[in-house]
Parts: structure tokens; sequence; C-alpha cells
């Protein structure tokens, strides 16, 4: 396969990638309100989101934060599910 050839390849999966997101952006804009309802704090809405699997930038625009909160959210998020299975273990044992 020649440069151009695996240049265009790169191009075409990127697109792909851009339309997947777009299209779940969309249904997400569509259903905004059904998906947040009774979610108040941003937390609530990341993890509302998780099932879409966006970056953390598209994440941020649709709750109107900044991606370094979702990627701080998230993480934080993580770790106290991470906590809470050890407490679990260690009371289980």
């Amino acid at each position: 396969m020649d440069n151009n050839t695996k240049s265009l390849i790169a191009q075409i999966k990127n697109l792909n990638e851009n339309i997947e997101i777009l299209t779940k952006v969309s249904a997400i804009g569509l259903a905004k309100d059904e998906l947040f309802k009774g979610k108040n704090d941003n937390l609530e809405k990341i993890k509302a989101l998780e099932i879409y699997n966006l970056p953390d930038k598209i994440v941020a625009l649709i709750i109107g934060s900044t991606p370094n909160s979702v990627r701080s959210m998230r993480s934080q998020a993580k770790s106290s599910k991470g906590n809470k299975k050890k407490t679990q273990q260690k009371t289980v044992v």
C-alpha cells in the first residue's frame, strides 16, 4: 500500500469516528431533558453520559463544563468505586 492510500484510509477512519460522535451527540441533544432528569450536579450527568463513551471535550460541552473538570470528576468517580469495592471485599472476608 502506498502512502497516499494509507493517508486516505486514516482520514476515512477519522471521519467515521467523527460521524459516530456527531450521531451520539445529536441523540443526546434530543433526549437531554429525559437523560438528565433528576440529575442536578455535573458528576451525575457525567455518569449518565458514560454509556456513550464520548471524549471529555464533548462531555464538557454537553454539561457546560471544562474538559479538565470532566476528567477530574471521572477520575474521582473511578477511585471512589475502587475504594467501595475494597471496603466490600474486606467486609465479606
